[in-house]
This record gives structure tokens, sequence and C-alpha cells, in this order.
């Protein structure tokens, strides 16, 4: 793990080269990656968090996380499919906060999904509860999902694919609970003139870093699933929610600073996937992450963290069972996936406390949103 201070922005000035495009049209670039964590994060994350599981769950999980990997960016292209999908990847937390207040009511922080909705309809009874997101009663819904996937009512044995469909999708929404511009009516600086801020965060500044840092290996068990810091379903996601709100100001004050500082410079056309586009150099990248104080690369370990916790914990509740592998073939593990498990099985390095916070009991469910 890397374990050096992040680079003096003012040295990193230096090193910014001239970009023959404007910044406004690089932001307008970045913006057509704005879906998550970003499309490659996202899978990061998934095999991440493998890796953290105990050998015993991985054999019942099929043994690879193949499958895993593949799907975890599905739930973003079902935004394209599904009108009610989109509002499942974040919550206003900002708008509504203003809003509840306003109207004399209490926060909606915690609030089960059937208060939440009664609430709203008071306010207005021709606005959609969906309106500012759904993202923790989502995250539980999916929880409960997967638990219900994995926990069959007969003597068959369950369907592995509908298991991993299930931990991808919470996986996924787990992820985006993690980014602070998901708790933000302003999510994309589309308020404050700042376009372009949600990929900076999420995608370009991630994906720098993704092959030259790593995270602490939890090695959950059963003992620690248990005992431990168990994932929460009801309230580790308002805890996660919570902890990402809190860093929103410091993102946008941030960004301010990193457009007066790169200007029309920092910028470089850069073979992203299979295209070519107007991107911050990497310079310019590590200057962003000495102006947001290095939390990015905490905050990707930490996600990680939590989706482990989270497929476990529904895999202890459903009582550990073995699924059955269905006729789809896999086609291996992509090179890059192999590449990270070696360095993650040797990374077993010291990192930032990744404990959860979270110690509330758990109380009734928010139903599906």
């Amino acid at each position: 793990m890397n374990t050096s201070p992040p680079p003096d922005p003012r040295s990193s000035q230096a090193f910014l080269a001239k970009s023959p495009l404007p910044l406004q049209f690089a932001g307008l670039l970045l913006l057509t990656v704005l879906t998550g964590w970003g499309f490659s994060p996202h899978r990061h994350l998934h095999a991440l968090a493998w890796t953290h599981l105990p050998q015993d769950m991985k054999e019942a999980w099929g043994g690879s996380p193949e499958r895993l990997v593949r799907w975890a960016t599905q739930a973003d292209a079902r935004k394209h499919l599904d009108s009610l999908e989109g509002a499942r990847h974040y919550l206003d937390l900002d708008d509504l906060d203003t809003l509840f207040t306003s109207h004399g009511k209490p926060a909606v922080w915690g609030m089960s999904w059937g208060i939440y909705k009664q609430s709203i309809f008071e306010i207005d009874s021709l606005t959609s509860p969906r309106i500012h997101g759904v993202l923790p009663w989502q995250l539980e819904w999916s929880y409960r999902r997967l638990v219900k996937a994995m926990a069959s009512n007969d003597s068959t044995t369950c369907e592995l694919d509908n298991v991993i469909r299930a931990a991808a999708d919470l996986g996924h929404y787990l992820a985006d609970a993690h980014v602070p511009l998901h708790t933000s009516g302003n999510y994309d600086g589309q308020r404050s003139g700042q376009r372009g801020i949600h990929a900076l965060w999420e995608t370009q500044a991630v994906e720098a870093q993704l092959h030259t840092r790593t995270c602490p290996c939890l090695h959950l068990t059963s003992f620690e699933a248990v005992e431990g810091m168990p994932y929460d379903p009801v309230w580790t996601p308002w805890d996660i929610l919570k902890d990402s709100h809190a860093l929103v100001e410091d993102v946008f004050q941030a960004e301010k600073e990193w457009q007066n500082m790169v200007a029309n410079n920092g910028w470089r056309m850069r073979t992203r996937g299979r295209t070519l586009a107007m991107l911050p150099s990497l310079q310019a990248l590590a200057a962003w992450d000495s102006l947001t104080h290095g939390h990015t690369w905490p905050r990707f370990c930490t996600t990680a963290d939590h989706i482990a916790r989270a497929w476990h914990a529904a895999w202890m509740e459903a009582g550990q069972p073995h699924m059955a592998a269905s006729i789809e073939r896999d086609v291996g593990l992509p090179r890059w996936l192999l590449y990270l498990q070696r360095r993650w099985k040797r990374g077993k390095v010291a990192g930032p406390d990744l404990q959860l916070k979270s110690n509330h009991a758990t109380s009734s469910l928010h139903l599906d949103p």
C-alpha cells in the first residue's frame, strides 16, 4: 500500500501541460462517464470485496468472482430501460433537509419508507416520494432480496445465477452510497457552475490509483461477522450516507480550487477503454487528490469493506447455503482481475481503520421503495 503523503498541489502545478481544448469541453467529456463509481471502479470494487470473503463462502458462491464482476454494472445499464431505476442510486439529503425543515418536519435520516412516503404526501400530495431518491430503502430491499435468493423454501438448492445477480446489485447500490455527490441535489455541480465534478471524483480520481494502491484485506470469518461488526441492513446504509454527505462541501470547495489551479492546463488526450478522450492528466489528478485530502482511496477501500460485509451477513442470515451452478459457462477471469487478485493477496498491509461504525439494533424493516 502506498503510505506516502498526497503530493503538494503547488508542486504538481509545475507539471501541468497545456491543453488544446478548453476546460469546459473536457468537462462535458467527463460528464459522459457519470455512472456511479464508473464502469471500471464498480467492477474492481466487486472483485476486491470478493477477496475479503472466507474461503467456504467463496466455494458456496461458485469459487470465482467472474460473474459478480461481470454483473457489477447492470444496475446502471437498467437506467436506460427502467424509468424507476435512476432514483435507486441516490438520496438528495440536502434538498430533503431543506424541504422538511421548511415544513417543520424532523430530519429524514433513519425514516422508514412508510413514514417517509406519508411525510412527502403531507408536504405535497402531487409529488412522488421517489423524486429525491430512494437509495437507503433500496439497499435494505436489495439485502432482503439476496437473503431470499439464498434461503430455499424447499429441498432444492438455490440458483447460483439468481444469488450472484442479487449480490451484484446490492454491491452496486452500496458503492453508490459511498459517493458524496450521490447525496446531493447538486450531484454534478449543475447548480454551481461545476459540471463534470461527478465523474472527476468517482471515476477519474479512482482510476488513476487503481493500479498503484491497495487496500487491507479483511479476511472475514463467521466469528467476526457475528461477534464483530456485522452489517445492519437497516442502519448501515444510513450511516454510510451520513458519512458521504459530510464530504460534499469539501468536494465542491476542492473543485473550485482545482479549476483555478488547472485552468486550461493539465489535460491530455488519454485512452480510456477503447476510446480516446480529453481527460485530466495524472499530475492534475494528483493535485485533485491533495486538495481533497486524499480521501478518495480510503473511501474506495471502505466501500469494498461494506460490500463484503453485506454479502457475508446475508449469507449467514440465509443459513450459509451452498448454491448450485447453472449451465451458464464461465469464460474465465480477465487478465486485469487475475493481476489484481495476486497483488491483493500479497498486499496484506496495514491501512486506515475501516471498522463499521453502526451499532444500532435492527428495527422494523424499510420495505421495497
